[in-house]
């Protein structure tokens, strides 16, 4: 599914010391960081500004991919800049945060998805645009190693529940100036009102489908495990003002979600995603 941050969610965030997880260089339990700000701007206010350009699926299921792009936008100190983050954390407020431990609010947008997105989907129905706000809470058992919990609720082009899992191993190398390589497993459970929107099929529907050439019988689809996967990225900063990302996504769609006519007759499965990242951060000048 195409999904995008919001921009208020974002800047607020960054308003409010912006929190996400960190890498340490040291080997104390402290967040591991990429490329700690010097000491004398340490608690400048920044502003970054920048996007992720990626390869995606249609919309959620399809076999045909398209170009993508989700903007990077952030307000936050210059000590929060070494941090590590995945490209898939969504925008989030830390409530609380030792450097080990973190918990807090999150949210984000899931794209519409249209009828003229594909000829796959004719007949069906469009799903409007989704949001989705909730919390989450992520652990670092040792310096090297993240495990991370959201659980969000959303409403709007569907309603009802989903919780991602993931764990991240994180590896910093000196090779090249200095990058974070990072990967791990992922799982999504999901709700029936997610699961049945994005791949779910009504009498009408079907009937609409089939009197279009689309032959896709009704379905109904309940709620459990979404998919798992795997997803990786190598995180490099350029100068204090740059950096970039190279990352890449696979997902395994299981149960109702997989078994949808929309997957088996249309679509696929498998899933992938990938892409590159590029920031600029303007150091604001003042605390």
């Amino acid at each position: 599914m195409r999904s995008i941050a919001t921009t208020s969610l974002l800047v607020l965030a960054g308003s409010l010391g912006l929190s996400t997880l960190a890498a340490a260089a040291d080997m104390t339990m402290s967040a591991p960081t990429v490329a700690p700000a010097p000491a004398s701007i340490d608690r400048e206010w920044t502003l970054t500004l920048g996007g992720y350009a990626m390869v995606q699926p249609d919309y959620p299921g399809s076999d045909d991919y398209e170009f993508g792009f989700k903007p990077i936008i952030s307000i936050s100190r210059a000590d929060k800049l070494s941090r590590w983050r995945s490209f898939n954390d969504n925008a989030s407020i830390a409530l609380y945060d030792t450097g080990v431990i973190e918990a807090g609010i999150t949210g984000k947008i899931d794209w519409k998805r249209d009828t003229d997105d594909s000829d796959d989907l004719r007949g069906l129905n469009d799903v409007d645009y989704a949001y989705e706000v909730g919390g989450y809470a992520q652990w670092y058992p040792v310096d090297w190693l993240r495990l991370r919990a959201d659980l969000r609720y959303g409403f709007g082009g569907f309603e009802g529940a989903v919780a991602d899992f993931a764990v991240d191993a994180i590896y910093f190398t000196e090779f090249w100036g200095g990058m974070a390589i990072s990967a791990g497993p992922r799982m999504t459970l999901a709700s029936s009102g997610y699961i049945d929107a994005y791949y779910g099929i009504t009498p009408e529907e079907s009937a609409a489908a089939m009197a279009l050439g689309n032959n896709l019988s009704a379905y109904e689809a309940g709620g459990g495990i979404y998919s798992v996967g795997v997803g990786g990225q190598i995180l490099k900063r350029f100068t204090p003002n740059i950096l970039g990302s190279v990352f890449a996504e696979y997902k395994y769609l299981l149960d109702d979600a997989a078994d949808s006519p929309l997957v088996v007759q249309n679509g696929d499965r498998n899933q992938f995603q990938a892409g590159v990242s590029l920031s600029y951060t303007f150091f604001l000048g003042f605390e």
